[in-house]
């Protein structure tokens, strides 16, 4: 059954052509997820429409111009703050059986602070993206497919 974001229609055959890229215990799970990737992706497309974000013209391949406008929305729109020395020290004094060498032995902060630093930073910004796709879905005229979104910047 195709559905709409926005004006855009997904029909059934786009989803059946990206269910290969999502691996499920049954085919019902893998075209809801593929049907909530395609939607994703054309949420984001239509945003960076709407912000005049424009690819250049590298390539007429349309996936590769697609990814190009999303990442740029992306870097654009969502910020994450860098991860201090406290929060990394935080982290490493709250997962102190985590940061050991094979012998046992605690292994010291310093050694650990940056792995520690581009976790923290990676984990915030998969945040602010569910974050920022729920903003998305909430404004968005969407039909025939149920994505949660969020009415408020303030988002859980």
């Amino acid at each position: 059954m195709p559905f709409f974001v926005g004006q855009v229609e997904i029909t059934d055959e786009d989803v059946f052509a990206e269910m290969q890229y999502h691996p499920a215990g049954s085919a019902d799970e893998a075209l809801q997820k593929a049907a909530t990737a395609l939607a994703v992706r054309e949420l984001l497309l239509q945003e960076a429409a709407r912000l005049g974000i424009e690819a250049p013209d590298l390539s007429a391949d349309r996936e590769i111009r697609e990814d190009f406008l999303i990442t740029r929305l992306l870097e654009q729109e969502v910020e994450t703050p860098e991860p201090d020395k406290e929060s990394c020290l935080r982290y490493y004094d709250r997962n102190q059986k985590t940061f050991r060498d094979a012998a046992g032995n605690p292994v010291p902060f310093e050694h650990v602070q940056p792995a520690i630093a581009a976790y923290l930073k990676d984990v915030s910004w998969q945040t602010a993206v569910r974050q920022y796709l729920k903003i998305l879905a909430g404004k968005a005229s969407i039909a025939g497919l149920s994505l949660e979104g969020a009415d408020s910047p303030l988002v859980q």
